[in-house]
């Protein structure tokens, strides 16, 4: 779990400074969404909680919001 946060931690010293410094406010929250998803997810998984795959979880936002461009045909 120690190395989860270490490597989260450097991914976002990395980044943020940057986003910063262009001022690019947008890509900073989209960063900030994935980077705490991705964290909290990788955490969960570290300390060996049961969770769903990508793909279950991908499936179940496919089908509770209203994207008809991405329904399949079936």
């Amino acid at each position: 779990m120690f190395w989860v946060i270490i490597i989260m931690a450097t991914i976002a010293i990395y980044q943020v400074p940057e986003l910063l410094k262009q001022k690019q406010w947008r890509g900073l929250a989209a960063f900030i969404l994935v980077w705490f998803a991705a964290g909290t997810y990788a955490l969960l998984a570290a300390m060996r909680f049961p969770l769903p795959t990508v793909i279950d979880a991908l499936s179940f936002v496919n089908k509770m919001l209203p994207f008809p461009f991405l329904k399949t045909g079936s």
